[in-house]
């Protein structure tokens, strides 16, 4: 029926027009989760997502609905990974219409916390992520998203292909960072006109 405990829950949605959560019949399930397979997606109607609070703690964690856990300031936690490796890429945030859009046109769209703002990844960069597929943890508060990082695979801002390139290392007591030598794939200066 849904993901085993512990496990995460898929929520990719088909092209069709008209899908909405919670789908029904057209899933598939698999042993790792609910999962439906991802075509570009293209249907001019926006997903609706149920009311977490409308479901009991089990269905919440074990049930095949998707009901994303907004924060009070209404956002969810999204960890963007590359689907071909692995990689984390980046952590950011999506609103309700950001997942929406999201689900909707393939192409990932975030808030943004500093400027108060929907964006789409990679517009202004030519960094655009693909979405593959996405995953939802097992209270419904945090979202994985897998996805194909186009342009020049960059979808860290200051240039390189992950916002994690620098590691926290403790020496004599002190916290400090070092840097993992991931080479800039663009100079972010005359990408962003800074």
């Amino acid at each position: 029926m849904g993901a085993r405990h512990g496990l995460a829950t898929t929520a990719v949605i088909p092209a069709q027009a008209g899908i909405q959560f919670p789908a029904s019949a057209a899933h598939q399930h698999s042993h790792d989760g609910f999962r439906v397979p991802h075509p570009a997606l293209s249907c001019g109607m926006s997903p609706a997502f149920t009311d977490p609070q409308s479901l009991s703690h089990d269905a919440l964690e074990e049930g095949p609905v998707f009901a994303p856990r907004f924060d009070d300031k209404g956002l969810v936690t999204a960890i963007a990974v590359e689907a071909s490796s692995g990689a984390v890429l980046m952590v950011a945030h999506m609103n309700a219409e950001a997942l929406s859009l999201t689900l909707q046109t393939g192409e990932v769209h975030y808030f943004s916390r500093s400027r108060g703002k929907l964006w789409k990844k990679g517009e202004t960069s030519g960094e655009v992520q693909k979405l593959v597929e996405m995953q939802v943890d097992c209270d419904q508060d945090a979202l994985l998203v897998l996805v194909e990082q186009t342009g020049r695979g960059a979808a860290c801002h200051t240039g390189r292909k992950s916002c994690f390139y620098r590691r926290v290392s403790v020496e004599n007591g002190a916290a400090g960072l070092v840097d993992t030598g991931e080479k800039r794939l663009f100079d972010p200066e005359l990408v962003y006109n800074r």
